[in-house]
């Protein structure tokens, strides 16, 4: 029996961040939950920068891979989604909307609680089938060396994953109309938005959709023009934003093969 490499280790580590979380989510501890998929992204980052540093993966390796990410960006993030329907558990919606001197209606102040609603049984399940669909797919689909067809994995669990934090914790800057923002997630609480959001998601993993791999092959721009901006733009948004932002890229990584056209392309 040969001893792990350290891209096994890491990609081991990232695993170990998603059973946490699928604990911690399944007790209401949504703040910590949420936190750990996070951290499991940092590990499946750096699983990949050494496997790279270390001359090239090796073929358990990207099984690990694929299996790890399925834990920590599929069904952790389910059980996350699963728990967006108890919002007493990550705030009191009453106590935020007085906090942030938002208006009151007799609807939005009460608590947005479903446990009953079919929906909250089904969001989850739309949340891990595309993930695990989507990961069976890349291993198989020799296209996506260099980009991606259809939204990863990872960023479609760490979207769930931000959305507790960016309601029920302290991680939001107050940048311009962040408080709509919030208010706009508050409405994740209600079965009917969060399933037709997680449908749209599970769909553009099983698409065909282009989208940048975020990797660089050299640091020259030509070439590079999305990463860059994406980068940039990232960063402003966290900035003002805090965790607030992930949402935001997500929509702006999602849109990238659009305004990615006014970039000329790198000659091969």
């Amino acid at each position: 029996m040969r001893l792990p490499r350290l891209p096994d280790l890491l990609t081991t580590a990232n695993l170990a961040c998603g059973v946490a979380s699928i604990l911690l989510a399944s007790q209401g501890q949504l703040t910590w939950a949420c936190g750990l998929v996070f951290i499991a992204a940092v590990f499946d980052v750096f699983d990949g920068l050494a496997a790279r540093a270390m001359g090239g993966g090796t073929p358990l390796g990207a099984q690990l891979d694929s299996l790890a990410d399925m834990v920590s960006f599929g069904v952790a993030p389910a059980f996350i989604a699963f728990s967006l329907f108890d919002w007493n558990s990550v705030v009191s919606i009453s106590d935020l909307l007085i906090a942030k001197d938002w208006p009151m209606s007799s609807t939005s102040a009460e608590p947005l609680n479903h446990k009953g609603h079919l929906l909250r049984y089904v969001v989850p399940i739309l949340v891990v089938i595309p993930s695990a669909w989507r990961l069976a797919k890349f291993n198989l689909d020799t296209r996506q060396s260099s980009g991606f067809l259809g939204l990863p994995t990872p960023a479609n669990g760490l979207f769930w994953a931000s959305i507790p934090l960016a309601i029920g914790t302290s991680l939001v800057q107050e940048g311009p109309m962040a408080d709509l923002l919030q208010l706009g997630l508050l409405n994740f609480a209600r079965p009917v938005v969060a399933f037709s959001v997680a449908l749209i998601l599970g769909i553009l993993m099983l698409s065909e959709l282009p989208l940048p791999g975020l990797k660089f092959k050299h640091f020259r721009w030509l070439g590079n023009q999305v990463i860059y901006v994406m980068a940039g733009l990232g960063t402003v948004l966290v900035v003002l934003y805090g965790i607030l932002a992930v949402p935001l890229i997500l929509v702006l990584y999602v849109l990238s093969p659009l305004w990615g056209r006014v970039f000329p392309k790198a000659a091969s």
